[in-house]
């Protein structure tokens, strides 16, 4: 009597009749993958909610373009900082938890911003204004590491084998989308200083009502969709998040893909930050910019929701990784050729073609971070990654920053910052030949599925034996 392959059931128990474990996954997952895009919406539109208008934003603070970059690079500096009180609070408290408690604090960063409007702004008096709205910044930023490192963690617990690459791509573009979003919204709402407050009282509105589904989500499934998610999912005493974190940190494959993605994750962050500035030389305006970096971001949507199910189907992440960082290098590089007077469609096909290429990355190094780091929780290895990128965020837009020179820019046809992001993007791509790493979660389920199958077949043959016994005696009788 041949075994037959073990399928998906409504229990990740044991079969009582068949002696095996079987999966399921239910619908109720994608509440909470809702909940949590909804949250990174929120985010996205708070963070650039000065940037994105930084001249209207100058009136409204009566400050300098420095104040108004501050506003951005602040929830830089903040996730680094957050990223591991994250992580702890995850494997501590659970998703649900913390999943409230950033979003707790992104609804009272976001409102006080708000109430900085009833503060004068007038000359000798705007310090108290900008003094309450970067406080409230600063409590708001702290809410991202919440959004973005549980998503890898959420989808190992709630989905299988064949859906979690996709749901992590979901969860993690989804802060790039609101990226996009917010530059194209924001300066339709904001068409002058006195208009700024509209726009932060639109998103401490969103920030407010994105929590709402995050009360109602569930903190576990029933029944675990994978033996990795009922391994994660036991009531065991887990190693402290320190712990986890110190064997991520030694792991060399890991540190590669770290240095991989933070890289390309701060080349996003700096042209989302600064296109205007690097276009506005060769006669661009801020608008023309925002339909920049929007082609590349809605371009990378496009590709990373190719890449999600394809990664689900074939699990080939190193191969995905090894073939799109090369050419998302490229693409920089040829962004520093196409940035050029009246090419504006010779620049909007190379954002394309970068924003496709990044964005499919994406959710490929976050699950390749989870593979070659298991049995370390997604939680410790998504927080790492992340913080590293918005840590190199900071250092590219510090240097950037420096680089820039208009004048060279203007007369000479040379844009430093665009030439160092290219030179880096191409030694990046050297590590990434390097990564070898074993799938080391998809190697434990595969030898459980076996583990399994094996169980099936001795509990059929011994049931065989059992009946022939039974017979037997019976016809003696």
């Amino acid at each position: 009597m041949s075994a037959e392959p073990i399928a998906a059931a409504d229990s990740g128990e044991a079969d009582p009749h068949r002696g095996v474990k079987v999966y399921k996954t239910y619908k109720i997952r994608y509440f909470g993958l809702f909940s949590i895009v909804l949250l990174n919406i929120a985010t996205g539109f708070v963070w650039l909610s000065y940037s994105s208008v930084a001249t209207y934003a100058e009136d409204y603070l009566n400050c300098g373009s420095d104040t108004v970059n501050m506003t951005s690079i602040i929830y830089f500096i903040c996730y680094v900082l957050m990223a591991p009180v994250s992580g702890w609070m995850f494997e501590k408290y659970g998703i649900k938890k913390s999943l409230i408690f950033g979003g707790v604090i992104q609804v009272i960063g976001s409102w006080l911003r708000y109430f900085a409007d009833f503060i004068d702004s007038s000359p000798g008096h705007g310090g108290r204004r900008i003094a309450l709205t970067l406080v409230g910044q600063v409590i708001a930023s702290g809410a991202q590491p919440y959004f973005l490192g549980v998503v890898p963690k959420y989808a190992a617990v709630w989905f299988s084998e064949n859906g979690r690459t996709t749901a992590t791509m979901l969860g993690s573009v989804s802060n790039a989308f609101a990226a996009a979003l917010a530059q194209l919204i924001i300066p339709v709402i904001t068409t002058s200083g006195d208009t700024m407050s509209t726009t932060v009282l639109v998103c401490a509105i969103l920030s407010t009502v994105a929590i709402i589904p995050a009360f109602f989500i569930q903190e576990r499934p029933p029944t675990p969709p994978s033996a990795s998610a009922e391994e994660a999912l036991k009531e065991t005493i887990e190693e402290p998040f320190w712990v986890l974190l110190k064997k991520v940190l030694v792991n060399t494959q890991f540190l590669m893909l770290m240095i991989v993605f933070g890289s390309f994750v701060a080349v996003f962050n700096s042209v989302t930050s600064l296109i205007s500035q690097f276009t506005e030389p060769f006669g661009y305006s801020t608008d023309e910019a925002g339909y920049m970096g929007a082609a590349m971001v809605v371009a990378g949507l496009i590709g990373a929701g190719i890449a999600g199910p394809v990664i689900d189907k074939t699990k080939q992440y190193k191969s995905l990784i090894k073939t799109l960082v090369p050419i998302t290098a490229l693409s920089i590089v040829a962004f520093v050729f196409a940035v050029r007077r009246g090419d504006m469609g010779g620049i909007m096909a190379v954002s394309v073609i970068m924003g496709l290429s990044a964005f499919a990355v994406l959710p490929a190094a976050l699950e390749m971070a989870v593979e070659m780091t298991y049995p370390v929780t997604p939680a410790s290895s998504a927080s790492i990654l992340w913080a590293f990128g918005q840590l190199m965020g900071v250092i590219f837009l510090l240097i950037l920053g420096k680089l820039q020179d208009d004048h060279l820019s203007a007369t000479k046809n040379i844009n430093p910052p665009l030439i160092f992001m290219a030179v880096w993007c191409v030694l990046v791509v050297i590590p990434v030949f390097m990564i070898n790493s074993p799938y080391k979660r998809m190697e434990y389920e595969k030898q459980s599925r076996a583990n399994d199958q094996l169980a099936y077949d001795q509990s059929t043959a011994v049931q065989v034996e059992e009946d022939k016994t039974y017979g037997l005696e019976e016809s003696k009788a």
